[in-house]
């Protein structure tokens, strides 16, 4: 009696790696594939499209409805076919992108790192953890905003603000009010932060200039005149002499939260 015939993979499986992160990339096995190979624009978008997507495995119409939205699902199929052709082609390996009847997936058979999704699960570990040392770990692993060549296109816009606003917060709870102040300048309690910051360094002149650029930040760009908060930081640093500013104990309160605007 004949053996039983196994089904074997026609290629083995290979290292793909993708950077959704401050611009897209793809290396396989330890190598960049060159800019070229992603000429084909839909190509390009069903593996960005795909990378982004839990387990990198959508639904055919949620591909379609993404990539094609216009187009009626019999006339966006073959399209979708063509794309993944592209995309095969792009990756160096026909299972590189798979159709079934309902689904069509990314690299399932390979060991596959995505950054975006790396950066997605520390941040939230570290959010969870709450400290200052698991947020600087986890930034360290953010390499920029998620696919900035495709700031326009509505498939990636969800997946973009989460990042953004798990980055955010780690900023904040890193306590990175430099860089939460570089990527939103009118965040006023990173200023009211960094003003403490100085005044307990003892830099009384520099605790002044940082109210001084809240208060031109919130005139110039909102339309606002001075923060409360502001206002009652900056009379607690004029009351005090200069040569006592290094001694000024914090207040035994806190201060008011800044205003939602």
């Amino acid at each position: 009696m004949a053996a039983p015939r196994t089904m074997v993979r026609a290629e083995a499986p290979v290292k793909v790696e993708v950077r959704l992160l401050g611009g897209f990339q793809v290396r396989v096995d330890g190598q960049t594939l060159p800019p070229h190979r992603w000429s084909r624009r839909h190509g390009a978008a069903l593996v960005k499209l795909l990378a982004l997507a839990p387990g990198r495995c959508l639904h055919r119409e949620q591909v379609i409805d993404a990539l094609w939205p216009d187009l009626r699902l019999d006339h966006a199929a073959p399209r979708l076919h063509k794309a993944a052709h592209y995309a095969r082609r792009a990756l160096g390996h026909r299972s590189a992108v798979v159709l079934d009847a309902d689904t069509v997936r990314l690299c399932p058979d390979d060991d596959v790192q995505i950054d975006g999704a790396r950066f997605q699960q520390q941040a939230e570990s570290a959010v969870t953890d709450g400290s200052i040392a698991a947020a600087k770990a986890a930034l360290a692993s953010y390499g920029g905003e998620l696919l900035p060549q495709d700031l326009y296109e509505p498939w990636a816009e969800q997946s973009r603000q989460h990042l953004s606003r798990l980055h955010g917060e780690l900023l904040h709870q890193a306590q990175d009010w430099h860089q939460v102040l570089a990527t939103d300048p009118t965040n006023e309690p990173a200023h009211l932060a960094l003003a403490q910051r100085y005044l307990d360094r003892g830099d009384r002149t520099a605790a002044l200039r940082q109210l001084d650029e809240l208060d031109r930040v919130l005139h110039q760009e909102l339309g606002l005149g001075p923060s409360q908060p502001g206002l009652l930081l900056r009379r607690r640093i004029e009351s005090v002499a200069p040569d006592r500013s290094c001694c000024l104990d914090a207040p035994s309160e806190p201060l008011p939260a800044a205003a939602a605007r």
